[in-house]
């Protein structure tokens, strides 16, 4: 299928394969081959941007929903690098907060805002390149080699793929990747100790490709995702129950330190059928431990939970939150 000046609805690009579907042996033996690229996972929101045939700029939300006028500044930066109509650029759209970290809420509600109340969200949209496609060739072609400055990153210099060719020494609102110097133990520390998103790991063969029936690619070899997985405990005072009565979720709750009080944490479910037996016949409340990728910076409620175990050791009182997330 020929793309040209629209992305067909059933645009679809392969995914990086998730922690659980890798052993990290793989990531340390690229790492001793010299083929391993290490760059720093954002918490963004997915987007394309589309060169068209008369250079003007497309650019979409993941689902392939066509973005209006609100990112002017983003489609006149792209414009400006002179890559040539059929370039697609793939990668996340940003609000950053005071601390240069990404705001998810703001970077929602900009999306999901009608025009006449965009200046109600605050912040200014910026757009990290992760990969950039050559739609009149190959589907698996790329037309910007981006790993091949690897050596000079090494080395301390910085590279930015968009710029290449160009006469121009920095960007205002796009920027691509960020190539992450030392090894997969060093950065995996660096991203739990500055709170990053996580980590994206490629092969340095590896490159990105799609389908255009509606159809989610095999994911490919040679480009994985690593995050952060952090354990707590919590106590769990009530569960949601099934149609059948047995236990679907179960209500997680800490204690804040600075004012003593409970607040509640999320919800944790996925269990099987066994377990949700068991937890419908438990004693309450109770203690549980669960392992979780993050917490939300304002609510404290935690981001992708699983299940653990129960805590019949653990005490309720000894449940305290790292931190206090009293809400303003």
């Amino acid at each position: 299928m020929v793309i040209r000046d629209r992305l067909p609805k059933g645009f679809v690009l392969a995914k990086p394969i998730a922690q659980e579907g890798y052993d990290e042996k793989e990531i340390y033996e690229l790492e001793r081959q010299g083929r391993l690229i290490i760059t720093r996972k954002r918490d963004g929101w997915k987007m394309l941007a589309l060169v068209c045939s008369d250079r003007r700029v497309r650019i979409y939300t993941d689902g392939i929903n066509q973005i209006d006028s609100r990112l002017d500044h983003i489609k006149k930066e792209l414009r400006s690098f002179g890559f040539p109509p059929q370039t697609l650029f793939v990668g996340e759209a940003f609000v950053f907060d005071n601390n240069g970290n990404e705001d998810l809420g703001k970077t929602i509600s900009f999306f999901h805002s009608k025009k006449e109340n965009l200046h109600l969200c605050g912040g200014t949209i910026f757009f990290m390149v992760f990969g950039i496609i050559d739609l009149s060739k190959n589907p698996k072609s790329y037309n910007v080699d981006w790993f091949k400055p690897i050596d000079s990153l090494s080395r301390g210099c910085q590279f930015d793929p968009l710029l290449a060719g160009t006469h121009r020494e920095r960007t205002n609102y796009v920027f691509s990747m960020s190539f992450e110097k030392g090894t997969f133990d060093e950065n995996k520390k660096r991203a739990i100790d500055e709170g990053w998103e996580g980590l994206v790991l490629y092969d340095k063969d590896y490159q990105l490709t799609y389908r255009t029936d509606g159809k989610a690619p095999a994911r490919p070899k040679g480009c994985n995702k690593w995050k952060p997985i952090y354990e707590d405990d919590f106590i769990v005072r009530e569960w949601i129950p099934r149609p059948d009565g047995t236990a679907k979720e179960l209500v997680l709750l800490q204690i804040d330190p600075k004012t003593g009080k409970e607040f509640e944490c999320g919800k944790l479910g996925s269990f099987n059928n066994t377990m949700r037996k068991s937890l419908s016949c438990e004693r309450y409340p109770l203690v549980v431990q669960a392992k979780f990728e993050a917490r939300y910076p304002k609510s404290g409620k935690i981001r992708n939970a699983r299940f653990m175990r129960t805590r019949d050791d653990k005490p309720a009182e000894q449940c305290i939150a790292p931190k206090s997330y009293v809400f303003k």
